[in-house]
């Protein structure tokens, strides 16, 4: 090593990796306190090293993390022993960034643990890349709802929730009527265009905590949670109303459809999430086939 011409506080310096190096006392604010970060840290967070160092890293620390996660690297630095996990993080502007950060305990000459280094990659891309890939496999890409997948595992969710607590919640499955009608006329683009028309009004009626999903070509199902039959009635209705008064534009003329909606209610004797969906669809067909436009429970 004596032939060679510069020292590990230079490759340090220069890592394409983050490098910042807290003391290893005291765990709590103020501590655990920076006593040094490379230039790689600079550059990701925005902060200079003047502006940095004597801060903790809870300076850098955002809400997108869970809180099994911060535990983890809690009881990591209690323990003293090396901790790996991936943290959301916000530079100076602002700008949320996710790492990939190993945290190693430092020894003294004595044997004594005196700092903790903290390895740190970007992996900001891969996750945004994940989490594209997580949406596309849980919503329809030509309305952006939940698809089947998703939307039966939040009514699986659901039913426990029931058993556990025994709050009501209620389903409405709906399709278009005659859409098949549309498909020959007009065209598949514009079949598409009143799919689209049809989740944009009922979304505007809807209220934050429902589930809204296309579970087939035109059809739909929504989660009503905390929700009696009577008051899904009213929804139902709603909605029917609203799609009805939708004028949606075609290339020679302004066309209407219209809805026909099944409701349902969770019942006690449920063992299966898909009971309540079954019961919905009965309902919706029945409203079909008494002359389309309407709600039945």
């Amino acid at each position: 090593m004596k032939d060679l011409d510069f020292s590990f506080k230079d490759i340090v310096e220069l890592a394409k990796d983050v490098i910042l190096v807290t003391k290893a006392y005291p765990i709590d604010a103020p501590g655990p306190e920076i006593v040094y970060v490379n230039k790689a840290f600079t550059e990701l967070t925005g902060y200079t090293k003047e502006e940095i160092v004597g801060q903790n890293p809870r300076l850098l620390q955002s809400t997108g993390t869970d809180e099994s996660t911060k535990r983890a690297m809690r009881i990591g630095l209690e323990q003293q022993m090396p901790t790996r996990t991936t943290v959301k993080n916000y530079s100076k502007t602002g700008e949320a960034y996710w790492i990939d950060v190993s945290i190693l305990p430092l020894k003294n000459a004595q044997g004594d643990i005196t700092h903790f280094c903290a390895i740190q990659r970007n992996v900001t891309e891969q996750k945004n890349i994940e989490e594209k890939l997580e949406i596309l496999s849980s919503t329809d890409s030509l309305t952006g709802l939940l698809n089947r997948r998703a939307f039966d595992e939040i009514l699986k969710n659901e039913l426990l929730r029931f058993k556990r607590h025994n709050e009501k919640y209620s389903a409405l499955m709906f399709d278009i009527d005659k859409f098949k009608r549309i498909n020959d006329k007009y065209g598949h683009p514009v079949g598409d265009k009143v799919i689209q028309s049809v989740t944009e009004a009922c979304q505007s009626a809807l209220r934050p905590q429902d589930k809204f999903a296309r579970v087939g070509g035109e059809e739909f199902c929504i989660l009503l949670p905390d929700t009696t039959k009577k008051a899904a009635y009213a929804v139902a209705e709603k909605l029917k109303d609203i799609v009805s008064n939708t004028s949606i534009s075609t290339a020679n003329e302004n066309i209407t459809v219209t809805v026909s909606i099944g409701v349902s209610e969770v019942e006690k004797t449920d063992s299966e999430h898909t009971a309540l969906l079954d019961r919905a669809d009965e309902k919706m067909y029945q409203a079909k086939n008494t002359g389309r436009n309407r709600v039945c429970v």
